[in-house]
């Protein structure tokens, strides 16, 4: 017991932990987990409580979000049980700033896409959603995009799922530089103003925002939400920042990871990426624990559906234009690729590295902010120009077949068979790919695989 809280856990875990947060939250609610807007009432607290402003807080009332509270209790609870907090990694200013902006991109993008990819890849794919199809795949080339481009600037090498002190420095004995960019034992994190800045902006955030859950006004303060509700909540928060710290798991390295398979070995040593990443990408490890993630939710929405009559959860914002799928998800998708990848992680991962004392993440918090900036002072302009004029109006696949129940149930089961087929190859075809078995592939933490390859590679030399 003692190991499985003190080290890494394989990325199949993480993707079940995940998947656990999303059903039993559905369970609940009858919708998969709804993240970004809630960050958006945080930054309203702020702006109520410190800053004195209405930029973002005139759309978004001011409110606590329980799931993210969660979120970084979870993740910020491994560090305890790994006894490893990644303060220690040291992040180059350019870095961070990318990670800002990446921040700042992928919020005007979940604005714009209604949704963040947790809420597109993890709750519109398992519910079937025309919608988050789409989005996924125009998010997918962009995030490629972007990575080549922070190949282009020499920084591939900060693009790891979780930079393992042990692991880096072992690599520094075996002289691998793209494993150890971030590794400097001089480097004194209390001291980084940056780091000081960025962290003062957390805490700021956190306070103001546990204020007004203390005042009693809002929906989700405490006094008017029901103590269940928040406990509920803030457990399907720790879940998803646990599993995820435990991991390394983001949907952003989830849907590029097949690509991978496609490129030589030469093109990942041009572009400097660490060599651990090539294990993870190559071996279909976030790939992996998404389609389980997915998997889980949509069988549970399927028995739902099928046996206890609950409707299929419709993962988009129709708002009064009715249209399920318009020109916005094919700017919004596009933009949620590329923030992620600047920012090394996803919305969720994000704030799971922020607690985890990620420069990184905290660098990303704060464009959050400015990301929701155009859409909350320019809404009816963006709302004219992006939703107004849809494309389609069906918001779900089985809305585009007949409605006869035996031909939309078949072709659920079909679907859901799909996603089956997909993880069991995944798990197969990335066992194969780093030469382990799936028994390894299913218990081994990405760091010890990596260590398991460079271990087999001395002994061949």
């Amino acid at each position: 017991m003692k190991k499985i809280l003190t080290k890494p856990w394989s990325f199949v875990w993480g993707g079940f932990l995940v998947g656990l947060a999303e059903v039993i939250y559905y369970l609940k609610y009858e919708t998969p987990i709804p993240i970004t807007t809630g960050l958006a009432k945080m930054f309203g607290s702020l702006e109520e409580n410190i800053l004195k402003t209405d930029y973002i807080s005139r759309l978004y009332d001011a409110d606590i979000h329980w799931i993210i509270v969660g979120i970084l209790a979870g993740a910020f609870l491994v560090t305890i049980f790994e006894r490893e907090n990644k303060a220690w990694a040291k992040y180059p200013f350019s870095i961070a700033v990318l990670s800002f902006l990446g921040g700042a991109t992928f919020g005007l993008g979940t604005r714009i896409a209604q949704g963040c990819t947790t809420w597109h890849y993890l709750g519109g794919i398992a519910a079937m959603s025309l919608t988050s199809l789409v989005v996924a795949m125009v998010s997918i080339p962009f995030a490629f995009l972007a990575f080549l481009f922070m190949a282009k600037l020499n920084v591939a090498g900060f693009m790891k799922h979780h930079e393992t002190h042990a692991t880096v420095k072992h690599c520094v004995e075996l002289e691998y530089p793209t494993e150890s960019l971030c590794y400097d034992p001089e480097y004194k994190p209390y001291k980084d103003p940056l780091r000081i800045i960025l962290t003062a902006f957390l805490f700021l955030l956190l306070a103001s925002t546990f204020w007004t859950a203390f005042k009693g006004e809002t929906a989700n303060s405490i006094g008017r939400l029901p103590w269940i509700e928040i406990f509920l909540k803030t457990l399907v928060g720790f879940l998803l920042g646990f599993g995820i710290a435990k991991t390394g798991f983001g949907t952003e390295c989830a849907v590029m990871a097949p690509h991978s398979l496609h490129m030589p070995k030469k093109f990942f040593d041009t572009m400097k990426v660490a060599k651990i990443t090539q294990t993870m990408f190559t071996g279909l490890m976030p790939f992996t624990a998404l389609l389980i993630a997915i998997l889980m939710l949509n069988i549970t929405i399927l028995i739902t559906w099928i046996f206890f009559g609950w409707d299929i959860p419709v993962v988009v914002e129709a708002g009064k234009y009715k249209w399920g799928f318009h020109w916005g998800h094919l700017i919004g998708g596009p933009l949620l690729g590329i923030g992620a990848v600047l920012m090394i992680g996803c919305e969720i991962r994000a704030y799971a590295r922020t607690a985890m004392g990620y420069l990184t993440g905290l660098a990303a918090l704060p464009g959050f902010f400015f990301g929701y900036l155009p859409f909350t002072l320019y809404r009816e302009k963006f709302e004219g120009l992006f939703f107004a004029k849809g494309i389609i109006e069906e918001r779900n696949i089985l809305e585009l077949l007949p409605d006869i129940p035996y031909i939309q149930y078949g072709f659920a089961v079909l679907y859901t068979g799909i996603l089956a087929a997909l993880l069991m190859w995944a798990v197969k075809k990335g066992s194969q790919t780093i030469k382990i078995t799936p028994k390894e592939y299913i218990t081994l933490s990405t760091d010890e695989i990596f260590l398991k390859g460079l271990q087999g590679k001395k002994q061949e030399v």
